[in-house]
Parts: structure tokens; C-alpha cells; sequence
């Protein structure tokens, strides 16, 4: 019986660390995702603001191609940002019976899209 409780326990335990690392990891990847969005929207009103005031001969092949650029090195930070799979199955654990455990509802991972949303208006409204 102890060793059942034990193992309870280690397997809280690590949902607890799994639910942990994959909340740290969905921020730095939202984190760095809104960072690289943010650096091309302030070049984009940049060159804007440039070519409204005649200061730079903006070229469409030039922009497209800098565009292009700018959307495989976003296309790699969110490949580099996927989270493999968490799950515990891998892990070498005892067995224990479905009967002997309690059922636990799964974690939700929360939401930053309001923020940034915010942080794309500031940055287009000056």
C-alpha cells in the first residue's frame, strides 16, 4: 500500500514538472514569436515612414525579397519552438492498476494572445 502511494506521488509529480516545462516552453516560443513580429512590423512602418517623407526609393522586388527572408526565419523559430511529446508513457515507470488511481482533469496552458494583440496595436499606432 505504501509503495502504491509512492508511486501516486512520482507520477504527480511529474505531470507536475511535464505540465511545468511545457507552460515554460509555450512562453519563451509565444515570447520570441512576438518578438520577431514585432521587429518586422517596426521595419515595415519604418520603411513606411521613409517612403511617405520621399527618403527611400523602396523597390517591390527589394521588399519581397526581404519579406521572404524575414518569413523563413519566422517559420524556423516557430519549428524550433515545437514541443516534442511530454507524455509519460515513455518514462520507465511501475504499473499501477486503472482501479487504484485517482482520475486527474488535464492542465490548460493560458492564453497570451490579448497581450499580444496589445503590443502589435502600440506598435502600429506609434
Amino acid at each position: 500500500m505504501t509503495q502504491m502511494v509512492a508511486q501516486k506521488a512520482r507520477i504527480a509529480a511529474l505531470e507536475v514538472e511535464r505540465d511545468r516545462d511545457i507552460r515554460r516552453a509555450y512562453r519563451v516560443a509565444r515570447r520570441d514569436i512576438a518578438t520577431r513580429y514585432r521587429e518586422i512590423l517596426e521595419s515595415l512602418k519604418d520603411k513606411w515612414t521613409s517612403k511617405k517623407n520621399g527618403d527611400g526609393g523602396l523597390t517591390v522586388d527589394a521588399e519581397l525579397a526581404r519579406l521572404k527572408e524575414m518569413e523563413g526565419d519566422c517559420e524556423d523559430l516557430v519549428a524550433s519552438a515545437a514541443v516534442s511529446d511530454w507524455s509519460i508513457s515513455e518514462l520507465d515507470l511501475p504499473q499501477v492498476s486503472d482501479d487504484s488511481v485517482d482520475q486527474v482533469g488535464g492542465s490548460s496552458v493560458p492564453d497570451d494572445s490579448a497581450i499580444f494583440d496589445r503590443d502589435i496595436l502600440d506598435i502600429l499606432n506609434g
